[in-house]
C-alpha cells in the first residue's frame, strides 16, 4: 500500500483529484457572489491546478528514476 502512495500513479490521480476539489470550491465562492478580483484568483488558482496536471504527465521522468520506478512496480 505504501508503495502505491509514491507512485507516479498516485501522483497523477492526485492532481486530477485536485483539478476537481480547485474547481468546486471556485464554484461554491462563485454561486455566493464574487468580485472580480476574485474571479481572476479564482480562474488562477484552476488554472495552476490544471498546469500541475499536464506538467505531471508531460514531463520527461528522469532516465535512473524511471528506472528504479519501473525496477519497484514488477514486485
Amino acid at each position: 500500500m505504501w508503495n502505491f502512495l509514491r507512485s507516479p500513479d498516485a501522483a497523477l490521480g492526485a492532481s486530477a483529484g485536485l483539478i476537481v476539489i480547485v474547481a468546486g470550491l471556485v464554484g461554491q465562492y462563485a454561486a455566493r457572489g464574487m468580485s472580480p478580483s476574485q474571479w481572476f484568483y479564482g480562474l488562477v488558482a484552476i488554472a495552476g491546478a490544471i498546469t500541475l496536471a499536464v506538467i505531471l504527465r508531460c514531463w520527461p521522468a528522469d532516465k535512473a528514476a524511471q528506472a528504479k520506478a519501473d525496477d519497484e512496480s514488477f514486485y
